[in-house]
This record gives C-alpha cells, sequence and structure tokens, in this order.
C-alpha cells in the first residue's frame, strides 16, 4: 500500500480491502471522519462553488501520492480529484449510498469527469478509478437523474460543459464509462498513465457485454515495457490479474 501524505485518504484506502471484499467496514465511525473532510479547503472545485467534494490536501499542499496500482497523478488538480473519487469509492461501498452527502460527492465527481462536454478532460486515471462508482452503485441501471448541483459557479464554463444539457442518469454516466473503456482497450496508448489492472478490476462488477469484450481484451495484458514499480504494487497487479484470468475463464464462449 503506497503512503500518502493525507490523513484522510491514507484511511479511505486503509480501508478500501474491507469494503471491496466485504462491503462493510469493521469501525462505521471510520466513515465520520471521512465525511467530515466533505466542502473543506483543498477539496477540488470549493473555490467555485462545489461543496460536496472531498478535501483530502490542504490548498497549499501539494497534492501527490501512489495508488495501490503504482501509477501516480499527473498534477496536483489531478490528485485532488483522484483523491475526492477514491474516498468516495469507500464511502459508497461500505453501503451508504442513500446518504445524501454521498451522493451528491458522486454527482460532482461524475460532473468532473463524465459530464465534461467535447470530450474527457480527465486523465485516464481519474476516468479508470470513477469506473469504482458505477461499479458500487446499486442503481447503475437506472434512468434515475443523478444528484448533481450545476448551480456553482464551476460548472458555468461553457467550454467544459454543456449548459443546456444538464440531466444525466445513472444508466448514461454507465454508458459514457463503458464506451470509453472500449475504447482504452484497444491499446496502451489509449490510456497513458493508468496501467490495465486499474482499468480492469471495476469492470468485473459491471455487467454489460462491452464490459466482457474489454476485459477479455485486457487478459492479454502483461507489464513487461514498464519501467519498475515497487514490489507492493506489482503484487496488487498480481492480484488483479489472477482476478482477471479466473473471470475471462468464466465467461461464455461463442
Amino acid at each position: 500500500m503506497p503512503n500518502t501524505p493525507s490523513p484522510v485518504l491514507d484511511l479511505a484506502i486503509r480501508l478500501w480491502p474491507q469494503v471491496r471484499d466485504r462491503g462493510a467496514v469493521d469501525d462505521p465511525s471510520d466513515l465520520d471522519m471521512l465525511l467530515a473532510a466533505q466542502g473543506q479547503p483543498g477539496a477540488p472545485g470549493l473555490e467555485g462553488g462545489v461543496s460536496h467534494t472531498f478535501a483530502c490536501f490542504a490548498p497549499d499542499e501539494a497534492a501527490t501520492f501512489a495508488l495501490s496500482t503504482g501509477e501516480q497523478p499527473r498534477d496536483d488538480a489531478d490528485a485532488r480529484l483522484i483523491a475526492h473519487i477514491l474516498v468516495t469509492r469507500t464511502l459508497l461501498g461500505a453501503g451508504l449510498s442513500i446518504d445524501r452527502r454521498v451522493q451528491a460527492a458522486m454527482g460532482d465527481a461524475y460532473a468532473m469527469t463524465w459530464g465534461v462536454s467535447g470530450g474527457y478532460e480527465a486523465s485516464p486515471l481519474a476516468l479508470a478509478t470513477s469506473m469504482w462508482l458505477a461499479a458500487l452503485d446499486p442503481q447503475q441501471a437506472s434512468d434515475r437523474p443523478l444528484p448533481i448541483d450545476w448551480s456553482p459557479t464551476y460548472y458555468q464554463d461553457g467550454e467544459r460543459w454543456n449548459l443546456d444539457y444538464r440531466l444525466f442518469s445513472h444508466y448514461d454516466i454507465r454508458e459514457r464509462m463503458l464506451d470509453w473503456v472500449s475504447f482504452a482497450s484497444v491499446a496502451p496508448s489509449r490510456h497513458p498513465g493508468c496501467s490495465v489492472w486499474t482499468l480492469v478490476e471495476p469492470l468485473t462488477r459491471i455487467p454489460d457485454q462491452r464490459a466482457h469484450m474489454a476485459l477479455a481484451q485486457f487478459g492479454e495484458a502483461s507489464d513487461e515495457a514498464e519501467d519498475a514499480i515497487p514490489a507492493a504494487a506489482m503484487l496488487e497487479r498480481a492480484r488483479i490479474a489472477a482476478l482477471l484470468r479466473a473471470y475471462v475463464a468464466q465467461m461464455p464462449r461463442g
């Protein structure tokens, strides 16, 4: 597990294996510590009026960390966004999908990634990490509108967002994700800075033919061409590789 300078992010990362494997945490009060970081200084979009994102780094602090699979965000803004997504992922996976604070946090994560018009501006690493939100969303196939508050000035940039199109359902976002990952699965050059293994695991929890096709494509992947990464990250990739092999082996043929 990578070291992080952020107590909030460190807690979200430490709780994640419990959430991932059991859908619960040993001590629910740990989740209150994560929730308390919502809307605090340093949260992405806060200066533009966004109030539902999680602050893992102070405004004057360099935001930097590594994912368990070894990748690092491309810059400060990317790190703050991915950290917000990781905290939201832990809360959502721990069973707080009915909590309005978590719903709003997921909405802002989607607005900053999949809601951008004219192509995706977020990094492949942020897009891949956010796929966990759909994978853990019990309403991922629902046409129910997402609770995205578009009123902050942050979202009034007409060059980044379509100001006339503000209604996204859970299903709409999942479809955008699947379209992108189908594109990304063709070649590593389509997801720079993001390993195959970060893309793979959330896909195994999204029941869709495009997810199956992408996973079959990823089944041929390896890390042979990559620079050396820490042993802990390689072990995490090996865990996901074993998961992928088992998943592909059970997929229907023909």
